[in-house]
């Protein structure tokens, strides 16, 4: 396999204050909306990225432990509609709790942006499972090329079960709806079932392979074991009967009793405690023409952004693997914005990774 160079870059640092973000959407005028997990707020960062003082949203979360306000995305026809979606567990209160009994349920809602306001009422488009947790919600969201939004809702426990196996059960899943909430009739299992993927245990994040060939799924592992897959609509991978790489005598038993539906992954950290949050695949030649379409991903645990080469013919090996970036601690987003310039969030500040030439 072969060993990646970090490209030439520099990382200038854009906007500080932020308290805990998680996701964050680049608006198409250059403003950047933030979702903040313990404090329910969406916050807003202008063009010129001064963090603006009041939140334009606040909702009552609940954030014990892994829970809060987490994903965000905007609708494909923002420009028009003004649409933004967030993912929240929400508190069973009208206050932000952090009693792990005072939760109601994982909800995903919608509201207009309009200037610098949100239209209220919030609208609840999507309710989904919250308990036992307090752990592994996933939690992100995001709209596909096919103009579907995909949610990940991770198994919501900290100890191995068979929910994520399950067909009917909707945690441990990458899961796919409208946009107005309702399910696809084209999903894998029709139109009463939004899962699309399945095998999970809690996924921080995800990103479209180009030209519709699947999806680029992080998910964190026990005590490592952590995993970058591609998957495909349909496809198990694995969780908890695979841990990684099914490289023991019992994951190998467990693969082939799982049949084709199983996707092994394309990547683990064994043992490491890596602690995998956003995937993207560089869109441009910006950083150089050979990091045009690598993978990458970046960890909570290291502070380190990842970045991989596939096989050119299958794209489901791993052919190599290096640092695109280091240094910053707690990085929980990346977005790459219309120019193919990449934006990095910690749960602090929000960075810019510009690249130097020569």
């Amino acid at each position: 396999m072969a060993s990646l160079a970090p490209p030439p870059v520099h990382l200038t640092p854009l906007t500080e204050g932020l308290a805990f973000a998680v996701k964050m959407v680049l608006l198409p005028d250059g403003r950047v909306l933030i979702s903040e997990k313990n404090t329910g707020h969406v916050r807003l960062i202008d063009a010129a990225f001064h963090l603006q003082p009041q939140p334009i949203l606040d909702v009552a979360v609940n954030q014990a432990s892994e829970r809060g306000l987490l994903g965000i995305a905007i609708h494909p026809d923002f420009t028009r509609n003004g649409y933004v979606y967030i993912a929240y567990v929400a508190s069973s209160s009208t206050q932000d709790s952090d009693d792990p009994d005072a939760v109601s349920d994982l909800r995903v809602a919608r509201f207009r942006l309009i200037g610098t306001q949100a239209e209220n009422p919030l609208q609840t488009l999507i309710t989904l499972p919250a308990r036992p947790g307090p752990y592994h919600n996933g939690g992100c969201i995001l709209f596909g090329p096919d103009g579907k939004l995909y949610i990940s809702l991770g198994e919501l426990n900290r100890h191995a079960n068979l929910n994520s196996q399950l067909r009917w059960n909707l945690r441990g899943k990458i899961l796919r709806y409208n946009d107005d909430g309702s399910i696809p009739p084209d999903n894998p299992w029709g139109a009463t079932n939004p899962i699309y993927v399945y095998g999970l245990r809690n996924s921080f994040g995800f990103a479209f392979a180009p030209q519709g060939n699947g999806l680029f799924v992080s998910d964190n592992g026990p005590n490592g074991h952590d995993e970058l897959s591609r998957a495909f609509p349909g496809d198990n991978l694995g969780w908890p009967l695979i841990w990684g790489i099914s490289d023991t005598w019992h994951e190998r038993l467990a693969a082939w009793f799982l049949g084709k539906r199983y996707r092994p992954p394309l990547w683990e950290s064994f043992d490491d405690h890596a602690v995998p949050t956003a995937v993207q695949v560089i869109p441009t030649d910006l950083y150089g023409a050979a990091m045009h379409g690598r993978v990458l991903m970046s960890t909570f645990g290291h502070g380190r952004i990842f970045q991989f080469t596939l096989d050119e013919t299958r794209h489901s090996l791993v052919t190599g693997i290096g640092t695109f970036l280091e240094g910053l601690s707690n990085i929980v987003d990346l977005q790459f914005d219309a120019d193919g310039r990449l934006y990095v969030l910690t749960i602090n500040a929000l960075y810019r990774v510009d690249p130097v030439s020569g």
